[in-house]
């Protein structure tokens, strides 16, 4: 029998302010698979105290996690994102408990499927979800022999980036020429990035929501991408690419680029 969820979304939407769980190894929502259900969920918290009970077996765990705290006007484009990173399920933590909501009974999916294809924003919500997870779990801080999903987090990880399309930031060359003949002719730099050890990485991106974050004063334009593609962008003294820089920030070096094309032949 269908629950109605009506009053549950109805308080959402009256409320002034939530708490969601964010892991602090990837910048992002700290995202959990229940194990009967096997949504993919995030956290949502009234109170502060709320998530720093909620964090307490993960911190034992070497799992880091902070609140980020949202205002009632950010709701939609908080809720809208989590279809990017694959998020289904909802769940709030208030006085009385724990409350369960599907992401789509509150916030409508966007559908491009209308648009033409090349206009259709490029979306990895498979990689990001996998990406998600794979960090969280490599990023704990104890030895990797405990970290028995890493294996199974890995292989998921490598098909999906494998399949994906991405988003490289480009700056056009300064000219006469249209912005559509200077893509042809390849007058546009490609950004790079330095670690703090010095090495050259360049910024690739799953989705406009993560390149917004890099292209925040818009000097960049955006080229779609598929992986078999990526290697003939590094350019010389690059070590590859950093997957999100400003989300979970995963180094995908030239070694990586040729060996995942040879690995799922």
């Amino acid at each position: 029998m269908a629950v109605d969820k009506s009053f549950l979304i109805r308080s959402i939407q009256k409320k002034e302010s939530m708490i969601v769980a964010y892991c602090a190894f990837t910048n992002m929502p700290f995202v959990i698979c229940d194990p009967e259900t096997f949504n993919d969920q995030v956290y949502l918290f009234d109170t502060e105290a709320q998530l720093q009970e909620f964090a307490k077996p993960y911190t034992e765990k070497k799992i880091l996690l902070k609140g980020i705290k949202y205002e009632n006007k950010n709701f939609l484009g908080f809720f809208s994102m989590l279809f990017n990173i694959g998020v289904n399920e909802l769940v709030f933590v208030n006085e009385a408990g724990e409350e369960h909501l599907q992401l789509e009974e509150l916030v409508r999916r966007p559908d491009f499927s209308k648009l033409p294809k090349e206009q259709q924003p490029v979306s990895n919500p498979e990689l990001q979800l996998t990406g998600l997870y794979f960090m969280q779990e490599a990023s704990r801080p104890i030895p990797n022999e405990q970290k028995t999903q890493l294996p199974e987090l890995e292989e998921e990880l490598s098909a999906n980036l494998l399949k994906a399309r991405y988003i490289v930031p480009i700056e056009l060359l300064e000219g006469p020429e249209t912005d559509a003949e200077k893509l042809k002719n390849r007058k546009y730099r490609l950004p790079i990035l330095k670690n703090k050890n010095g090495d050259v990485l360049q910024p690739l991106f799953t989705d406009p929501v993560e390149l917004a974050k890099f292209n925040r004063e818009n000097k960049f334009k955006a080229l779609a991408m598929p992986f078999s593609n990526l290697s003939k962008l590094v350019i010389k003294d690059s070590k590859g690419f950093l997957l999100n820089p400003g989300g979970f920030h995963i180094v995908m070096p030239k070694a990586l680029l040729e060996g995942l094309t040879k690995r799922f032949e």
